[in-house]
């Protein structure tokens, strides 16, 4: 399985934190579309983890993401949430990934 390629065992600071998953705005998956800025090389004295991150510029990033992005509701080719033949470590049930005929979808504001 896909998790066989997940080689560390410490539960450290991966790429997440330098790269914020946001929505893809077309297809909605979690991507890695940003670019990095102000990261350095780990110094004598940092510790594992040392790590700042501005959580406000991140999230009104995220949320300028999420207002490009479109319904699933609106715009699947198949009633699915996201393609089933995705690669994921662990996969859900085929049925999971079938939207809810009756849920509304919210829709995004620069409030939320």
């Amino acid at each position: 399985p896909d998790t066989n390629r997940v080689w560390w065992q410490d539960v450290g600071v991966h790429q997440n934190l330098t790269h914020a998953v946001h929505p893809d705005p077309i297809s909605g998956a979690h991507c890695w579309l940003q670019k990095a800025t102000r990261v350095s090389k780990a110094e004598p004295s940092d510790k594992h983890g040392d790590v700042w991150v501005d959580t406000n510029r991140s999230m009104a990033v995220y949320r300028q993401w999420v207002a490009m992005s479109r319904p699933a509701s609106q715009f699947s080719p198949d009633g699915t949430r996201r393609p089933y033949w995705l690669k994921r470590p662990l996969k859900p049930v085929k049925e999971a990934y079938v939207l809810p005929q009756a849920a509304p979808e919210p829709t995004p504001t620069a409030a939320d």
